[in-house]
């Protein structure tokens, strides 16, 4: 698509006022074809510009992107052992209070204890995994500024480029009314300044889509970690609250309270940090509009017509086989290389999507935190409505568990589910060669290879 002006155009269109033997003809043919050569040369500058600023955007997509493996297995890993810990110690208190169903003195205080230490270990795992995700997002952040892909720096490098092809896009006017070109060569050269204009638009458009979804998606993932560590610590709370109650029985009584701010708290995590995800990437976005404005209004069909224009007019104006012969396989990269980078941003929002533990899936954590808010109630008026009566308080107790069975147990299968999901689908799109890093890839060699036919091609 960026290629096509690099050819060099060989119309040469004389004015019917100018006679072709006089002097005055000589001079003005000179004079036009100086200013013409020196179009053709600046074109060259500004695709070349152009392919580095769209070597920038690949390298800036698999910077700030960048996930490392492990974190895809590991955390998965560290929330199915945290949801794995909570059912175990769940069913252990489900068992011993089925045993004091009409005798409480049958539980056995020393199996509780072990129940709330496999919660304990739970807990502490889930919360440990949430504050390392955050660490290693710390970490790619770091390692995408050390790269040149920070916020301020990135759009600094997008500004200079623009700012020079701007630069020679103002020269290249002034030359084409020196040029004074009529027909189909004038038409040739207008066409080239739109298309010019429009490709540094869709560059520039294309870095800003990244970059807002970019810094959109890190929210996302921070709120969620920062919003699961606190959960999980709230529950580690419930958990030692628990321990104490064996020597302070008022302790009980905070444990339900605790249970249903956790629960409520997991419940709004997904929507919390899908609200952070959104509202940051509309504010990058209009940053970004803000400090690198669109200038042509060319939209993508116009210039699809424009580009096939463009093309018919470059064989009609070939002079040689070795002209024609590059004019078809700039058309022939273009093709390829149409819509590939919303295939990029396409797919890997998809692969982004199934990334996700059971704690973020919004169509099944609102009926997790019902069943363990239920729970919490439970728990609680277990403590202050029958403390009294140890018979109703353990049956309420036991109730509880049957609540946050379920919840558990939904959990503890979504997650390896979306994971192999996730794995299946990443697979499958690696078979056909559309995996991201395999489109980012083959971009970055078809920019490559046309950076070389334009440096490479007779500059006449």
């Amino acid at each position: 698509m960026l290629a096509l002006w690099a050819v060099p155009t060989s119309a040469q269109e004389s004015p019917a006022t100018v006679n072709a033997n006089s002097p005055e003809h000589e001079l003005y043919t000179s004079s036009r074809d100086d200013a013409e050569s020196q179009i053709r040369k600046l074109d060259r500058q500004i695709l070349l510009e152009l392919i580095k600023l769209a070597q920038y955007n690949v390298h800036y997509e698999n910077t700030v992107n960048h996930y490392a493996w492990w974190r895809a297995v590991g955390y998965p890993l560290a929330q199915e052992a945290d949801y794995a810990c909570l059912l175990g110690y769940t069913l252990s208190d489900m068992n011993q209070r089925s045993r004091g169903w009409n005798n409480p003195r049958l539980i056995s205080s020393s199996a509780i204890k072990r129940g709330l230490s496999t919660a304990t270990v739970g807990t502490l795992v889930g919360a440990a995994s949430s504050v390392g995700q955050l660490a290693a997002s710390g970490l790619e952040t770091a390692r995408a500024n050390k790269s040149g892909c920070s916020v301020r720096k990135s759009i600094s490098v997008v500004q200079a480029s623009v700012r020079q092809v701007d630069e020679m896009l103002a020269v290249r006017s002034r030359l084409m009314s020196e040029a004074k070109s009529t027909g189909s060569q004038r038409e040739l050269l207008e066409l080239k300044e739109q298309l010019l204009e429009y490709e540094r638009d869709r560059l520039t458009f294309e870095f800003e889509r990244w970059s807002s979804h970019s810094r959109g998606y890190a929210w996302y993932k921070n709120t969620f970690y920062a919003i699961n560590a606190t959960v999980n610590l709230a529950r580690f709370s419930a958990i030692v609250l628990g321990f104490k109650s064996f020597t302070q029985p008022k302790c009980s009584g905070a444990t339900g309270p605790v249970l249903i701010s956790a629960a409520v708290l997991a419940g709004i995590g997904p929507v919390s940090s899908t609200i952070a995800g959104n509202l940051m990437n509309r504010y990058q976005m209009r940053c970004l509009t803000r400090e690198l404005p669109a200038h042509t209004l060319l939209t993508d069909e116009q210039a699809k017509r424009k580009f096939d224009r463009l093309a018919q007019l470059l064989e009609l104006t070939a002079t040689n086989q070795e002209s024609g012969q590059l004019a078809a396989d700039l058309v022939r990269l273009r093709e390829e290389k149409v819509g590939l980078d919303t295939l990029i941003f396409g797919e890997e929002k998809n692969i982004q999507r199934f990334r996700r533990v059971a704690g973020q899936l919004n169509y099944v954590v609102p009926e997790l935190a019902a069943l363990g808010v239920s729970s919490g109630v439970l728990s609680t008026v277990a403590y202050h409505g029958y403390r009294r009566q140890p018979l109703i308080a353990n049956r309420l107790n036991f109730a509880g568990d049957v609540a946050i069975v379920p919840a558990e147990a939904v959990a503890l299968v979504a997650t390896p589910a979306v994971a192999v999901m996730s794995y299946a689908y990443e697979r499958n799109l690696k078979k056909k060669g559309e995996h991201p890093d395999q489109l980012a890839s083959k971009r970055q060699q078809d920019l490559n290879t046309l950076e070389t036919i334009i440096t490479e091609s007779p500059n006449k």
